[in-house]
């Protein structure tokens, strides 16, 4: 009688520790799920409807544009968003000065510290020339087609940037234009 207790007792703890040890897993990995969950906060995604600025560009000649080192599309693509995002506003009337104003000067900064940025990791071979351009072309795109939407939000995001590379990713990655 005290091997067949003995027994008994022996075979309820070996169950109840492995019981046990299957709920402890279980709550590790339910833990470990919930933390990745919180970790992997995405980033937010923007959409704007998007144009194509083609008419408009055939209408740039090279003389207007000037040279950019990315190509003749780029400097017609640069040319039409100085066009669009500057204006110039006379100070006083029949006063000839006149000062510039820029609008939604967030955007148009960070396109030009992006060309800047890509301009460097081209010179110093970090970049080929193709991605460079291909990557700026896209930029300015993004750039020219958001022009009059309510780009709020987009702005503080690239606020919140902390250098050119994720700016990149913003303008290529982050925003969808719905054409």
């Amino acid at each position: 009688m005290k091997k067949i207790s003995l027994l008994i007792i022996i075979l309820c703890s070996v169950l109840i520790k492995n019981t046990s040890a299957q709920d402890a897993l279980t709550y590790a990995t339910e833990v470990s799920k919930t933390e990745s969950k919180a970790s992997k906060n995405p980033l937010p995604v923007f959409d704007f409807a998007g144009y194509s600025y083609d008419y408009e560009l055939e209408k740039i000649t090279k003389e207007m544009a000037g040279e950019h080192a990315f190509g003749d599309e780029i400097a017609k693509k640069e040319y039409l968003l100085d066009e669009k995002y500057k204006s110039e506003v006379a100070l006083i009337p029949g006063n000839p000065q006149t000062k510039t104003v820029i609008q939604k000067p967030e955007i148009y900064d960070a396109v030009r510290r992006i060309e800047k940025y890509l301009k460097k990791s081209v010179k110093k071979g970090e970049l080929s020339l193709d991605s460079a351009t291909y990557t700026y072309k896209k930029v300015l795109d993004v750039a020219l087609s958001i022009k009059n939407a309510d780009t709020k939000n987009f702005e503080d995001a690239i606020s919140s940037t902390k250098n050119e590379a994720e700016k990149i990713e913003l303008f290529t990655k982050r925003v969808n234009l719905i054409f």
